[in-house]
C-alpha cells in the first residue's frame, strides 16, 4: 500500500482533476449498471417467453383439467391467471434482487477504487502532470518577465559595456583598418595618378631631351652624343617612342648640317705661325680652335696626335667635325665625325706609321 501522506503534502491536488477522475469512475460504474439492466431485460424477455410457454402449458393443463378435474371453464381461467400472476411476482422479485445486487456491487467497486492504490496513483500522477505543466508556464512567464525587467534596468550599463567592447575591438583592429585603407588608397591613387604620372614622365623626358637637343644644336658635343645613344637604344629613354623620335630628328639634322651645310673658314685677324696655331688648338675658345684647324698647314702630319686628343675630349661639335676632317685628309681615311670610336680604334693600330 502506497503511503499518501508525503505526496499529498508535497503536491497540491487540483479539484477539477479529481472531479474528472470521479466522473470517469462513475461512468465506468454506469456501464456496469447498464450491463446489469441489459441482462435484466434479457431475463424479462426470457420470462416472457417462459410465460407464453407456461400459458400454452396451462392451456393444455386446463384442457386436461377440464376433462379430468374441473367442472367449468371459469375455474380453469382462474387457476391459470393465478399461476401467471405468481410467476410475474416471482420474476419481479428476482429482477429487483438482481438490481439491488448490481447497485451494491457498483457501490462496493467504486468505494474500493477510491480506497485503493489505483485511484491514488492516478490522482498523484494527474496532479504531478498538471502541477509540472503549470509550473513550467509559471516559470517561463516569470523568467521572461524577470529577464525583460533586468534588461530594461541594466540597459545603460549594457550599452556602456557594448560601446566599450566595440571601441576596444576597433582600437585592436586599427592597424589592420589603417593598412587596408592605406592599401586601398594607394591602389586608387595608382589607378588614377599612374597614367598622369606616366604622361608627365613622358613630358619630363621630352623636356629633358629638348634641352639636350637645344644644347646639341648649340654645338654641345656631349649633348649630341647622348642623343646618338638614345637613337641607338642604349639609354632608358629609348623606350619612349616620342623621345627617341626627337633625339633621332635632332641628331640627323646636326649630321646633315655638318656634312651638307656650308662650313665657314675662320681666319685669324693676325696671321699665325704653326707653333702659335698649335697653342690655339688647346685654347678654351672653340672659335680659336676652329680657326687654328682651318689655317694649319695641310700636309703637316705632326699634328695627328693633337687631332686624336681633340677628337677624344673636345666638347664642340664643330671642332670635332673639323678635327676628323683634317685627320681623314692626313691619313687618307673616311671616318664619320659622329663615329669617333672607329677612328680611335684605327689610330691605335696605325699610330706607329705616322711617327
Amino acid at each position: 500500500m502506497t503511503d499518501l501522506s508525503e505526496p499529498s503534502a508535497a503536491v497540491p491536488i487540483d479539484p477539477a482533476v479529481v472531479s474528472r477522475l470521479i466522473r470517469e469512475e462513475i461512468d465506468r460504474n454506469n456501464s456496469y449498471l447498464q450491463f446489469a439492466q441489459t441482462q435484466i431485460e434479457k431475463d424479462r424477455i426470457f420470462f416472457g417467453s417462459l410465460y407464453k410457454i407456461a400459458a400454452a402449458f396451462l392451456l393444455l393443463l386446463v384442457a386436461g383439467a377440464g376433462v379430468l378435474q374441473y367442472s367449468s371453464i371459469a375455474q380453469m381461467r382462474a387457476d391459470m391467471a393465478s399461476s401467471v400472476n405468481a410467476t410475474i411476482v416471482e420474476a419481479n422479485t428476482k429482477i429487483a434482487q438482481e438490481l439491488s445486487n448490481v447497485r451494491a456491487e457498483v457501490a462496493k467497486r467504486v468505494d474500493n477504487e477510491f480506497r485503493g492504490e489505483n485511484i491514488t496513483s492516478l490522482v498523484i500522477k494527474a496532479a504531478k502532470e498538471r502541477t509540472a505543466n503549470e509550473l513550467q508556464n509559471i516559470i517561463r512567464a516569470e523568467v521572461s518577465g524577470q529577464v525583460a525587467k533586468g534588461l530594461e534596468d541594466q540597459a545603460p550599463e549594457i550599452r556602456q559595456i557594448i560601446e566599450g567592447q566595440t571601441k576596444d575591438a576597433v582600437i585592436a583592429l586599427e592597424p589592420t583598418i589603417r593598412s587596408a585603407v592605406d592599401k586601398a588608397t594607394q591602389q586608387q591613387v595608382h589607378v588614377t595618378v599612374e597614367p598622369i604620372r606616366a604622361q608627365m614622365g613622358s613630358y619630363d623626358l621630352l623636356i629633358q631631351l629638348g634641352n639636350l637637343a637645344t644644347l646639341a644644336r648649340g654645338d654641345d658635343r656631349p649633348a649630341f652624343e647622348y642623343l646618338l645613344q638614345v637613337v641607338a637604344g642604349n639609354r632608358p629613354e629609348s623606350q619612349n617612342a616620342d623621345v627617341r623620335k626627337l633625339a633621332e630628328s635632332t641628331a640627323t639634322a646636326i649630321i646633315y648640317d655638318k656634312k651638307v651645310g656650308v662650313q665657314l673658314q675662320l681666319q685669324f685677324k693676325i696671321p699665325q705661325a704653326p707653333d702659335a696655331m698649335r697653342q690655339s688648338l688647346r685654347s678654351k675658345n672653340p672659335i680659336e680652335r676652329q680657326a687654328a684647324l682651318d689655317n694649319y698647314p695641310e700636309n703637316d702630319k705632326t699634328i695627328l696626335p693633337i687631332l686624336v686628343e681633340m677628337i677624344k675630349t673636345d666638347k664642340s661639335i664643330s671642332v670635332t667635325y673639323k678635327s676628323v676632317q683634317r685627320f681623314n685628309a692626313l691619313t687618307k681615311q673616311e671616318f664619320e665625325f659622329w663615329r669617333t670610336d672607329d677612328l680611335l680604334a684605327w689610330w691605335r693600330d696605325h699610330e706607329g706609321e705616322f711617327r
